[in-house]
């Protein structure tokens, strides 16, 4: 019998979920997930394990390994998410960068990097955000300077995901400093090596145990020229906005698949939790707490997957990103903040996860852009198609 949430995917995409979910129970990643909140160590042999079993490589064109699917990639997002969330977080985070290089790079820059994502061999993070340039990504000063056959970084990044553990990150830097910005930014990959350094590597939110958020230093960094992506035509700001665009859809899937267990846990203990002689399932001051909390992440499901089909259709979906984004960080935080309450003086111990579920939904209102731009983001795009629909251009 089909299922209703089945009609949404195509029968490989139900096909895929299925054999991931699989492989999820089969690896015991929630209990890997209790393991690592204990012990707080970097998943990295899981990640291979993903990599061995041949789900990493969904957002790659089909000739390198992929499925081409930004839609499979969400699916694989959301199911980690749901799963095991610092593998969750590696992963989303490699796989924009991954998928950057995908989309931009040379064909001998996709045969040298893509089957390192396919296999797990190695991880990848997006250099971006400065200690002077977060929601303000255009007062980015780190440098990058041609000389002869290779190119000179300089600069500092923080609050980059897998910082410190990446093999292969995607570098933001001004390469023409004498004009805009937009049309002075250039994107290289990046193997650590001399001239890297690390920092600091942060504590989030009192602890967020198996990820890794870095501030790292590139101190005259030397990357061959063949490693600039996008051709020597100060692309990166494109390249940029087109990755966020990726990053947003990915991201939203991944805090999708986190709150479901959340959600979860709020309808299990209301079921069994007794209050007043019957369960506190039966007050409708629980029961329609349940109702906006399942309500709110089913739309913000649909929004990513509306996002994500766009993508792959070859459309803008920039606004599209931004309200998935918006959408399922602030559908998890409904959740996460309603469990809480639910769970009543149990919920804000660590008897059970909902008080870190809780950071965790506050968290993610922060990356992939805050709240705050995505509603700028938002607005403006709709404004913008209503001035054009008044000129008569649509």
């Amino acid at each position: 019998m089909k299922k209703k949430a089945d009609f949404l995917f195509s029968a490989d995409e139900n096909k895929f979920r299925e054999a991931l979910r699989d492989f999820l129970v089969r690896v015991d990643a929630q209990k890997i997930e209790q393991e690592i909140n204990e012990q707080n160590y970097y998943p990295r042999e899981l990640y291979g394990k993903l990599g061995e079993g041949g789900f990493l490589a969904q957002v790659l064109p089909v000739g390198y390994g992929g499925s081409g699917s930004l839609t499979c990639e969400a699916i694989l997002a959301e199911e980690l998410g749901a799963s095991c969330v610092p593998l969750a977080w590696i992963h989303s985070t490699s796989s924009y960068a991954y998928a950057t290089i995908a989309r931009y790079g040379t064909e001998t820059q996709k045969k040298k990097y893509l089957s390192a994502m396919k296999s797990g061999a190695k991880i990848g993070a997006i250099a971006i955000t400065e200690p002077e340039a977060g929601s303000d990504v255009m007062r980015m000063a780190t440098r990058a300077e041609r000389k002869d056959d290779e190119y000179v970084i300089a600069g500092e990044k923080r609050n980059i995901t897998n910082g410190s553990k990446a093999d292969i990150l995607l570098v933001w830097a001004i390469t023409n400093p004498g004009v805009d910005p937009a049309v002075g930014m250039s994107v290289f990959i990046v193997e650590p090596e001399k001239g890297f350094e690390v920092l600091e590597d942060y504590k989030l939110l009192g602890g967020f145990p198996g990820t890794i958020n870095s501030h790292l230093k590139f101190d005259r960094l030397s990357v061959p020229k063949e490693n600039l992506l996008g051709g020597e035509n100060n692309k990166g700001a494109k390249i940029l906005f087109d990755e966020l665009a990726i990053e947003r859809a990915l991201y939203a899937a991944m805090l999708v698949g986190e709150a479901r267990p959340v959600l979860e846990l709020a309808v299990r203990y209301s079921m069994v939790r007794e209050q007043f002689g019957t369960t506190i399932s039966r007050f409708e001051a629980v029961s329609f707490k349940i109702a906006d909390m399942a309500t709110k992440l089913e739309a913000a499901k649909l929004m990513v997957y509306h996002t994500t089909r766009l993508i792959d259709a070859g459309f803008n979906a920039e606004k599209e990103s931004a309200m998935a984004k918006l959408l399922a960080s602030e559908a998890f935080y409904g959740v996460a903040n309603n469990t809480v309450q639910i769970l009543g003086g149990r919920g804000v111990t660590d008897e059970y996860p909902a008080e870190w579920a809780f950071r965790m939904a506050r968290l993610s209102m922060i990356p992939a852009g805050t709240n705050e731009i995505m509603r700028f983001i938002v607005q403006r795009e709709v404004y913008k198609a209503y001035r054009r629909k008044r000129a008569g251009e649509d």
